[in-house]
């Protein structure tokens, strides 16, 4: 599937970590503040995922938004700001609606909205964590290429919404980390064919999440 890549782009299966993106209540439950077109079911393709990483003690890094109308709501992003300051609820701090969607971690997780906004990583499994990260991309202002080098991960599979917004300037950032990078279509909300042609520029690898998980086996 891979075979035309480089040997610095070519996917490494069994050096890879599950990146999931704002698969979190209000960006993916029916009748949400910010329901991004097919997040149900990227996020219900991600559970699957997530289980077969689990079970094989592969690691999974969820990293979620968390807004605060505080402090002049410096922590949202600025094109949402001014929403925000005027009331709009979207994954504030400390309500159902910042957790990540209940299929996509283990029974009972809750997100620390004080710790992760703090910088600091929530483990909440030996091989699984969440993340803050304060605008689109997961690598501006994180710990997350700190914490993949601690895993020895050198290849990234991205699930999550919305590809044109934070799924995609992820991708970018992970390549411009040296990672080997591959985009599970149908764990992406907003992923089309034009933009897989850019993906391909960069040789990040495409695939659906079944076919990813074939080359792990």
């Amino acid at each position: 599937m891979f075979s035309h890549f480089s040997k610095y782009t070519v996917p490494q299966p069994h050096k890879s970590a599950l990146i999931t993106i704002d698969l979190q209540n209000d960006f993916v439950l029916p009748g949400a503040p910010a329901e991004g077109v097919g997040a149900a079911s990227a996020a219900s393709v991600t559970a699957k995922v997530a289980q077969f990483y689990r079970e094989r003690q592969l690691p999974i890094i969820h990293v979620i938004r968390i807004y605060s109308p505080e402090n002049n709501a410096e922590s949202v992003d600025s094109c949402r700001r001014e929403a925000v300051q005027d009331g709009l609820k979207l994954v504030l701090s400390g309500t159902e609606g910042m957790q990540p969607v209940s299929q996509i971690v283990p029974e009972g997780i809750v997100a620390d909205a004080e710790l992760l906004c703090a910088g600091q990583v929530q483990p909440i499994s030996a091989t699984e964590s969440i993340l803050y990260k304060p605008r689109w991309g997961c690598f501006y202002k994180t710990c997350l290429d700190d914490l993949l080098t601690q895993l020895e991960v050198t290849t990234v599979a991205i699930a999550g919404t919305w590809f044109a917004n934070c799924v995609r300037t992820t991708i970018y950032e992970a390549a411009a980390h040296d990672y080997r990078v591959v985009a599970l279509r149908d764990a992406i909300a907003g992923i089309h064919s034009d933009a897989e042609n850019d993906l391909s520029k960069i040789e990040c690898g495409v695939c659906d999440a079944n076919a990813w998980l074939e080359l792990i086996r």
